[in-house]
């Protein structure tokens, strides 16, 4: 896991704003908050996840993406990881260098936007923490949220 510099982080939310129009609110409205360009499905949470439940969900990206994947936190520091190095649940550190707390963000958006995909922007899930939902983006990784989603407790939103 790296925290990764401010200017890959610049361009990756560019890129957020501008090719999935990523509107970040704290207001109910009518407009989309995000719009994924690919094939996707949109969750409710009906509960938080758990450690089993952000595992199973690790195991998924770790079955479909090959290499790092990119994990955004909405307004916080933002990383590049491998699945395989197995974060754990709401593992958080001390940086000496910066004199702060650094916190990797779970799956589930508990308080924040979250997103997490690959550098191929082909697969990945996007967390509204107000709405509690997720999209699920890219087929493969549909089709697994889908064989779980009793376990995880979503239900499906149709928009």
């Amino acid at each position: 896991m790296k925290v990764l510099e401010d200017s890959l982080t610049d361009f990756l939310w560019d890129k957020i704003f501008n090719s999935y129009e990523f509107y970040p609110s704290t207001k109910e409205n009518d407009k989309p908050w995000i719009k994924i360009p690919i094939e996707n499905k949109t969750y409710r949470m009906n509960s938080l996840w758990n450690a089993e439940q952000e595992a199973l969900i690790n195991s998924f990206f770790e079955q479909v993406i090959p290499g790092d994947m990119y994990a955004l936190n909405w307004q916080h520091d933002c990383f590049s990881y491998s699945t395989k190095e197995k974060i754990p649940f709401r593992y958080n550190y001390y940086d000496e260098k910066r004199d702060c707390n650094v916190y990797f963000p779970t799956y589930y958006p508990d308080g924040d936007y979250y997103f997490f995909f690959n550098h191929s922007f082909n697969l990945g899930i996007f967390g509204h923490p107000w709405r509690k939902e997720i999209k699920v983006m890219g087929k493969n990784l549909i089709d697994m949220f889908e064989k779980n989603r009793v376990y995880l407790d979503l239900e499906e939103v149709n928009l």
